[in-house]
């Protein structure tokens, strides 16, 4: 146990995270989420029980983004990101645990809201997914 100065108050910080998870169909998505431990490698381990649980399947779990937010603005930054991604959320067939807060956008582009938002910037519209050329997907000696 800690030991407190007089008149010091407990740290009231939480964990904002990033997950990326390759979920048993393929699909890629991102997690976003709080964790109240000391980092996000518990809840990641959690979500990936779960998984398991419900899909008898080792789901690929990587831990993209990890921050330390002070926990009277930590839900008010995840709820951002919610909602600046909500268009492209990802239900998977089976719930489990933190699925509803799954989103099926490219890492790159989560990451960079991710950053923005702890930066202090709030968006003011939702996330559009960027229009691909159907050709750039073609291996190259399709095209």
């Amino acid at each position: 146990m800690a030991f407190l100065k007089r008149g010091e108050s407990p740290s009231k910080k939480r964990r904002l995270y990033l997950l990326e998870i390759e979920m048993p169909s393929g699909m890629q998505c991102v997690k976003i989420g709080v964790a109240s431990g000391n980092n996000s490698l518990e809840r990641m381990m959690q979500v990936n029980r779960d998984i398991f649980m419900k899909f008898r399947y080792t789901a690929k779990i990587g831990i993209k983004r990890d921050r330390e937010v002070d926990a009277d603005v930590v839900f008010k930054y995840e709820t951002m990101l919610h909602r600046f991604f909500r268009d492209h959320q990802y239900i998977p067939p089976r719930k489990f645990d933190g699925s509803t807060e799954l989103f099926a956008v490219p890492l790159e582009d989560a990451v960079q809201a991710f950053e923005a938002v702890l930066e202090g910037y709030e968006p003011d519209f939702t996330y559009v997914l960027p229009e691909v050329d159907p050709a750039d997907e073609l291996p190259e000696y399709l095209q």
